[in-house]
């Protein structure tokens, strides 16, 4: 006999010790019950042994309550009975105990679909992961090659302005595929952006040859989804490259923050002197602005030019921790 076929057997011979143990009880409680509530130790039993064992089981846990109920608690007992009441509540036991059974195995029939529905949707959840990632790997790697390109590209080309152009784009390029590579690297988890940030504002001052260009990281601590984080990371890296277009770049202070489901980017730049605000058309921060559903300003201060971005945090989320200040 094979496994399962053991453990079958094991499950009607633990429903008849069931039933023994309803038996037990009932025939305990003889001096307490007499010769009323025959059938009454056995409904527990019928009702776990449903539920642990499955139908089968059940059953003969029910049909072997029923025979003892009837032979030894019914009055008379050890007497065959055939009068209205024995009847009665003999038949009452039968239809309590096949509703219960028939409710029961549906009950684990149906759990064991859902299980089994949910197991196929992870499995499928895993496959697609797997696929998500391949595809991000790929896109990875082809940008890392049109980087490539751009940069073969840049030393042949003898006019030193398309060289110096083709050498940017190669940098962006290359930036771009960094910042893919973090950001599809966190699935569907909430990015740490302070430190995201971090990484990318170094990476864009070596592609560009680190400029005379200081940046300094308030306190904070921001946890974004991969879209807003992207679309927040492209509106820092306009600012940076705004910054780093003026003839002294200075000092920029990055300050990163989540309250109460809003997420505010605040960038001062620290300067002397202080430069008027020039009036800005449509760019890519609009666009990203309105991605965000948030709002972006700028104005002076005293101690320079302060622009904001501020946005509603998808799903309540933002802050998980505060990290120290880091100065690079």
């Amino acid at each position: 006999m094979d496994r399962r076929g053991t453990k079958r057997w094991a499950t009607y011979a633990a429903a008849l010790g069931l039933a023994m143990l309803g038996y037990a009880a009932r025939l305990a409680l003889q001096p307490v019950f007499g010769a009323n509530h025959a059938y009454t130790a056995f409904y527990p039993v019928v009702l776990v042994s449903a539920y642990a064992f499955g139908a089968g089981p059940a059953i003969l846990a029910a049909l072997v309550s029923a025979a003892l109920g009837y032979w030894c608690f019914a009055a008379p007992a050890h007497a065959v009975k055939l009068d209205a009441d024995s009847l009665t509540s003999l038949g009452f036991f039968a239809v309590t105990s096949s509703s219960a059974i028939y409710l029961i195995h549906g009950l684990a029939r149906a759990v064991a679909a859902t299980r089994e529905a949910q197991a196929r949707a992870e499995t499928l959840a895993k496959a697609h992961a797997a696929l998500f990632g391949e595809l991000n790997e790929r896109v990875t790697n082809h940008l890392q090659l049109v980087a490539a390109l751009l940069q073969l590209q840049a030393r042949d080309e003898p006019d030193a302005a398309a060289r110096k152009a083709l050498g940017e784009a190669a940098a962006r390029t290359m930036l771009i595929s960094k910042t893919h590579r973090s950001i599809a690297g966190e699935g569907g988890e909430l990015l740490d952006f302070d430190a995201f940030a971090r990484q990318l504002l170094e990476a864009t001052l070596s592609a560009r040859a680190n400029p005379p260009l200081r940046i300094e990281f308030d306190q904070g601590g921001l946890w974004l989804s991969s879209e807003q984080a992207t679309s927040v990371a492209i509106v820092l890296l306009e600012c940076l490259n705004e910054r780093l277009a003026s003839e002294d770049p200075g000092v920029m202070r990055i300050g990163l923050r989540a309250d109460r489901g809003i997420g505010s980017l605040r960038i001062t730049e620290i300067e002397r002197p202080l430069r008027p605000i020039a009036p800005r058309g449509p760019s890519l921060i609009d666009a990203m602005v309105e991605q965000l559903r948030g709002r972006f300003s700028s104005r002076s201060a005293a101690e320079g030019r302060i622009s904001e971005l501020t946005f509603p945090l998808e799903g309540g989320h933002g802050q998980r921790r505060v990290l120290e200040p880091t100065l690079h």
